[in-house]
């Protein structure tokens, strides 16, 4: 696949309208503006996560130092890129335009105009209005029983401590026997604990609560859902063309995937501001690079002169490192990040072999990025990362370890394999040419497309043997929920299309974005890695898969739309009475017809498939459930969770967010008769902590489980709170969200 444009520049703007200046960018303010509206989240996250994780390494992460070395890191990185930015618009760096507008420009791919404001308004529109519908349903997951709750907890206790591992406190337990102070997404290691996933995103909601408490934290998910429709809308534009970047950006945002990922806290939204917004940098990086004839003339003219030229090539390197280090550093969000983002080492030796200038600083920004992630996943997640299933994910990292080693060991070799030819040749590596493809690949890859689509399609077919946790087989249909059938028949019409033109040397801005949707979807069908229920599930559907599907259904209508404009309808097509439509001053209004309808297509089944959760809220009332709770507990108190099931799911949030030593006794069959821990221990555990000299209180699901202690003490109700969970559906989209359960806390106190 090409990764720059390979036709010798000519110095001139694609409409001929004579030598395009370096601040030719400067002439297109809209598209301007949202190539850096679009980026700017990307650049303030990478700055926050880049020099705030070393200050909880060291156990530093307290507001003063992070707020300013942030702010700092901030105000260098972010106004660095955006002022290199190229814009939108095929400009001075880039040797040929016309090999970068897309098929839905209005010149129709042998030019570009300026882009219109209403683009820019519409993207920020549909953001600012996602953001406002999401804080409206946004959900309080706070207690531990899945993702986002363990985030708030692992957030909670690095705002208010600065450090992990988590202290178990075991001195305010007076050595009591049998207990322990593990639970859910929490492991214990002697009389520490460490949280489960990586330190991105409860980084970022520790910030929230400095600034303003549980509250503001949780509603930073749905601003971290509106950032990232922003960022993808600015994807689009670089991708699409400024005036289709609205649908796009309107179409995920109404998919039931975004929206379930943003009004909790997961680590989606975050992960698709920081990976899209890095394919983003790697297309602006290309698009500030001169081409052939840029690098090579010696005088002022269209070119700038070597001033400019300079100036140009170190915008090049600069978009590149800035690129580099959003991709690398997505791994401190997701563990999965570096799967997603395998095409990019291909591409880098690729780019290594072209002696492209910001191939270096690219890896070198991802070096920086993958050693940040790597160095938390090794010494501060390893019970995350390395532990088997259920407790830990050893079963998707070391696989993706291993995969990583190979696409290197098959990348280098390759390069030496290629440069050899190189060498041989006498020339760069240039698509098309004999002895560097295939002649037949083209036209394979082609076809690929829809056999792997027909191939999903029909698994479920011949694979029988569901298992609950994983239910492989229908990950295609999982698509379909969500997104519907016409955007998955035209994302494979573009896959195909893009597939053949970006081997043919086109679309070069495509390459990187084409080999990474792809890699990440068919991996995606292959293997969801997820327990199959939903909504749940359709968390894997992000960041990846979900944005390169629309994005290339998006394309196909853009360029059907294009061709219909321009007449340059098929033959076949010519020969019918609707081609009398598709003449003279009607083609517009056709071109119009084709686009709103395949626009429909896409858009009405994306929001169709939220309909049964949209308007509904989840994990309401667990703010003041366990503030209330908290109120209860006095500040000299030793706790112990004598329930099983809730020491799984409370102890975190009881020491984290109330303040005190927590506790529980081991839920196994040896200890535990049904769910309550023996009294015999119990009483035990509560001389102990008197001998300490602290106040033991018990907490326990129901007031039977306390019975034993009533005469030594009071039994209160402490939490009596209605909430709703997310729906578990396995085998269809949610049609709703489960009934509204109730928590109960009951406490126990001694008598003083």
């Amino acid at each position: 696949m090409s990764v720059s444009s390979r036709a010798p520049g000519t110095g001139q703007s694609a409409a001929g309208s004579g030598p395009v200046a370096p601040g030719v960018s400067d002439r297109d303010p809209a598209g301007l503006m949202l190539a850096r509206l679009s980026v700017a989240p990307a650049l303030v996250a990478s700055a926050f996560l880049l020099v705030s994780f070393p200050l909880l390494v060291i156990g530093w992460f307290r507001p003063v130092p992070v707020i300013v070395l942030s702010v700092i890191a901030a105000a260098l990185i972010t106004p660095l890129g955006l002022r290199v930015l190229p814009g939108l618009r095929p400009g001075a760096a880039v040797a040929d335009p016309r090999l970068w507008a897309q098929p839905g420009d209005p010149a129709g791919g042998r030019g570009a105009r300026r882009t219109p404001w209403w683009p820019v308004a519409g993207v920020l529109v549909i953001a600012a209005g996602f953001f406002a519908f999401q804080a409206a349903f946004h959900s309080q997951f706070l207690v531990i029983s899945r993702d986002p709750g363990t985030y708030m907890q692992f957030a909670a206790w690095i705002a208010g401590h600065g450090k992990v591992p988590i202290s178990a406190s075991a001195a305010a337990f007076g050595g009591a026997k049998g207990i322990s102070f593990g639970g859910f997404a929490m492991y214990q290691s002697g009389s520490a604990i460490t949280p489960q996933f990586m330190a991105g995103l409860p980084m970022a909601l520790a910030a929230g609560f400095w600034l303003g408490g549980v509250n503001a934290a949780l509603l930073l998910a749905p601003l971290l859902g509106a950032l990232a429709v922003l960022v993808f809308g600015g994807l689009a534009a670089r991708l699409l063309g400024a005036r289709w970047a609205p649908l796009a950006a309107l179409v995920i945002a109404v998919s039931e995937p975004v929206m379930f990922t943003s009004r909790s806290t997961y680590s989606e939204p975050l992960a698709l501001i920081v990976f899209l917004g890095g394919l983003s940098l790697v297309i602006d990086s290309l698009r500030a690079e001169p081409g052939p004839s840029a690098a090579t003339a010696g005088r002022r003219g269209a070119l700038g002169g070597p001033r400019a030229r300079v100036a140009r090539w170190d915008s090049a390197r600069v978009l590149g490192l800035l690129a580099g280090l959003a991709l690398g550093i997505s791994l401190l969000v997701r563990i999965d990040s570096p799967a997603e983002a395998l095409p990019v080492i291909p591409y880098l030796g690729l780019m290594l072999l072209r002696r492209q200038r910001q191939a270096v600083p690219v890896i070198i920004g991802m070096a920086i990025g993958w050693a940040w992630g790597w160095y938390d996943a090794i010494f501060m997640s390893y019970p995350y990362v390395f532990y088997s299933a259920p407790r830990g994910n050893r079963g998707s990292s070391v696989p993706m370890i291993g995969l990583i080693a190979a696409t290197l060991i098959a990348t280098v070799a390759g390069g030496l394999w290629l440069r050899r030819r190189m060498r041989a040749a006498g020339t760069l590596p240039q698509v098309g040419e004999r002895w560097y493809l295939p002649r037949w690949l083209p036209a394979f890859l082609v076809i690929l497309p829809f056999v792997v689509l027909a191939a999903f399609g029909a698994r479920s077919h011949f694979q029988h043997d569901y298992v609950r946790e994983h239910y492989a087989q229908l990950s295609l249909h999982w698509v379909y929920w969500y997104l519907g059938g016409p955007a998955i028949a035209l994302a494979g019409a573009g896959t195909a299309a893009l597939s053949y033109g970006c081997l043919r040397g086109r679309w070069p801005a495509w390459a990187l974005p084409l080999m990474t949707f792809s890699f990440g979807i068919v991996l995606f069908l292959y293997r969801p890695g997820i327990t199959a229920d939903q909504p749940w599930a359709s968390r894997r559907l992000l960041p990846v898969v979900l944005p390169g599907l629309i994005l290339l259904a998006v394309w196909t209508v853009a360029g059907a739309a294009g061709l219909i404009r321009r007449g340059e309808v098929p033959g076949a097509a010519r020969v019918t009475m609707a081609a009398a439509w598709l003449t003279g001053s009607r083609r517009g209004l056709a071109a119009a017809g084709v686009a709103s309808a395949c626009a429909a297509l896409i858009l009405v089944p994306a929001g169709l498939g939220a309909r049964g959760t949209a308007l509904k809220r989840t994990y309401a009332n667990q703010v003041a459930a366990i503030y209330g709770l908290c109120r209860q507990i006095p500040g000299d108190a030793s706790v112990l969770i004598i329930d099983g099931p809730m020491a799984d799911r409370w102890s975190e949030v009881v020491r984290g967010m109330c303040g005190v030593p927590v506790a529980r006794f081991p839920d196994n069959k040896d200890v535990y008769e049904h769910r309550q821990a023996p009294v015999a221990l119990v009483a035990s555990a509560i001389a102990s902590i008197e001998r300490a000299g602290r106040r033991p209180v018990l907490l326990a699901a129901t007031s039977k489980e306390l019975a034993p202690f009533a005469s030594e003490g009071t039994i209160t109700r402490a939490m009596n709170v209605k909430t709703a969970e997310d729906g578990k559906y396995i085998l269809s989209k949610p049609y709703g969200i489960s009934r509204q359960k109730t928590m109960t806390a009951w406490m126990w106190q001694p008598v003083r």
